[in-house]
């Protein structure tokens, strides 16, 4: 049988380590909170963001902002948008625009996993 000493010792120590693991806990949960509301506003904006599992949701929402920083970068550029009495561009050339961007978003990805 364990000594009184011991005892107290023990339950001072269970005491004390409690509250810490108590907000511990309180803080890990709060966090899984946050990151399931944030999820479930990522896979409203994703399309079919709801209709697949959280890894492929992800990779989505990796592709779909991907695919929107392409059309920002295909609205910036000047030669799309015609000079006051200028004419827009032809279908032709906002193709050939957009196969370059891609075709250096490919080179610059490709020399990233290199590294």
């Amino acid at each position: 049988m364990p000594s009184p000493k011991k005892q107290c010792s023990r339950k001072m120590k269970e005491k004390s380590s409690s509250p810490s693991r108590d907000s511990q806990s309180v803080a890990a949960k709060n966090r899984r909170e946050r990151i399931s509301e944030r999820l479930k506003i990522l896979q409203d904006l994703v399309p079919n963001g709801t209709k697949v599992d959280l890894v492929t949701m992800l990779e989505k929402a990796i592709s779909y902002v991907k695919f929107l920083q392409l059309q920002v970068k295909v609205l910036a550029t000047d030669e799309f948008w015609p000079a006051q009495g200028g004419r827009a561009a032809d279908i032709g050339q906002v193709k050939k625009a957009i196969g370059a961007i891609l075709s250096s978003q490919r080179e610059r990805n490709s020399n990233s996993d290199k590294h």
